[in-house]
């Protein structure tokens, strides 16, 4: 049921905020203070985690990525659907987030002291594995935490002072990173040293949700209720999401060694730097799709969508060519113990695309329209799809295998989400994928033949990627350049 704009006196935001305007201005405000966050911060993390990776090796890194990927499936159980719930209602009515808030920190809490306790078993009894994998179960609980305070913060329109959180996590992080490597700690260290940082970081985000806090009125049996009863449908659609992203390497440790998730692991770390940042703008963008839903204003939800999705077509495929193209020469910065990764990363290479769509179309856009149920049902679908492929061409390929499996299954839900799009009548025009894979492909003839190195390769073959872009779809460019000036709120 879609939740009504005018259910309350505390709206966030208003109109103005909404005419032709002021909507990207606002869009590109928001994605600026998430892409710091995602983007400018996260690089340095993203450098401290493939020195870690290299220090690690596939076998360590595989346990690494394992405990993660299981405190990632058991994070989204716990979540009960609250995280996206509140990106949602809060967006609407800010009253809404006490309630939301009070249940998200009880079940937070129920779950630190179970998890302390097995990971205490774990070390008495000398169960090292089991020990790793529940202190990740930890510090997915504290990121979780830290995530949820965003999507609030978020939701209200305020991605800048998620800034003072993600400053304290990129430090702790490289802080933990240099201090594993210079110590010679072991993978359980490395996740007891992230579990501390996570902690650091979910207070801070906590105290910044202050006037969110619950009082004794919504830990109330009937308010918990009704909030786990609304939170529902939210709650399956988490499940499935985020079971989907972490099935492929918890499906690939049954049926491989360490040493193939780790490589898996590795190449995935590489090829999800760019979506990441480019979920900045689905999480950014998601408010403002809502309440143009709410309002009923079709036509320029329809035009804010197509203008985004055609900007982020034109700059997803050249960094895809990139990793497709280079895979050996990048995975080779990570020593030569994963030069198995090379041909997992040209693979997987895609999501660069695909994962920023399904960030977009997928948690944005039909969360906004009120699709919760039918994105859930077709993750759903691909999951179970890719778990038989992984478990089969995993014990077969191994990593390659995995990679084969995901590509599948990416495939497979993007295409779902085409056919939603078209019943809930606002389907879905590409009128800028021919031109952009037309482009990526003069761009990567340019860069086999170019007579340099690797680096020095891609900035000519970026040029040629956007001169046959220009030639190909010259109107479409224009406007993706207008949408961008919007989008910094410099006028024409």
């Amino acid at each position: 049921m879609p939740i009504s704009l005018q259910s309350g006196r505390n709206v966030i935001g208003d109109d103005s905020q909404l005419r032709e305007g002021q909507l990207l201005r606002t869009f590109g405000r928001a994605t600026f203070w998430l892409w710091f966050d995602r983007g400018a911060l996260r690089l340095g993390t993203a450098l401290a985690g493939l020195v870690l990776i290299r220090y690690l090796g596939p076998a360590n890194y595989g346990v690494y990525t394992t405990a993660i990927a299981w405190g990632a499936l058991l994070g989204a159980v716990l979540d009960l659907g609250l995280t996206v719930f509140a990106a949602r209602v809060i967006g609407v009515d800010r009253q809404e987030g006490k309630r939301v808030v009070a249940v998200y920190v009880a079940v937070s809490l129920i779950a630190l002291a179970a998890q302390l306790s097995l990971v205490a078993w774990a070390l008495v009894s000398g169960h090292w594995y089991a020990a790793c994998i529940g202190t990740g179960f930890i510090v997915v609980n504290m990121e979780s935490t830290v995530v949820f305070c965003a999507y609030v913060l978020t939701a209200e329109l305020q991605a800048s002072k998620t800034l003072p959180g993600s400053v304290l996590s990129a430090a702790g992080i490289i802080a933990a990173v240099a201090a594993v490597i210079w110590l010679r700690v072991s993978v359980l260290g490395l996740l007891i040293a992230l579990s501390i940082k996570g902690l650091a970081v979910a207070s801070l985000r906590l105290w910044q949700i202050r006037d969110h806090w619950p009082s004794l009125h919504d830990f109330r049996l009937t308010q918990i209720r009704r909030t786990l009863a609304d939170s529902r449908p939210f709650f399956s659609y988490t499940l499935a999401q985020m079971g989907y992203e972490r099935t492929a390497v918890a499906c690939l440790g049954f049926v491989a060694l360490h040493e193939q998730v780790g490589l898996f692991g590795a190449a995935i770390a590489i090829a999800s730097i760019y979506p990441q940042w480019s979920y900045a703008a689905s999480d950014a963008v998601m408010p403002m799709l809502t309440r143009l839903f709410e309002q009923g204003r079709w036509d320029e939800l329809i035009e804010f969508r197509q203008r985004l999705l055609d900007l982020l077509l034109f700059i997803s495929v050249p960094v895809a060519v990139v990793l497709a193209l280079f895979a050996p020469q990048i995975c080779a910065l990570l020593g030569p113990r994963f030069a198995g990764s090379s041909l997992v990363l040209r693979i997987i290479a895609y999501r660069a695309i695909v994962s920023v769509l399904d960030g977009f179309l997928g948690q944005a856009f039909l969360t906004a329209i009120n699709r919760v149920r039918e994105r859930r049902n077709a993750q759903i679908r691909s999951m179970i799809v890719l778990a038989v492929l992984t478990l089969v061409l995993g014990n077969y390929w191994g990593s390659v295998g995995a990679a084969i499996a995901l590509l599948v299954a990416d495939s497979s839900l993007l295409l779902q989400y085409l056919p939603i799009c078209w019943k809930a009548k606002l389907g879905v025009r590409w009128p800028a994928l021919w031109p952009s894979v037309s482009a990526g492909i003069g761009m990567a003839i340019a860069a086999l033949y170019l007579p340099a190195t690797w680096f020095a390769k891609v900035a000519p073959s970026l040029v040629v990627y956007f001169v046959v872009l220009a030639l190909l779809a010259r109107p479409r460019v224009m406007l993706a350049g207008r949408t961008l000036r919007d989008c910094v709120g410099v006028r024409s």
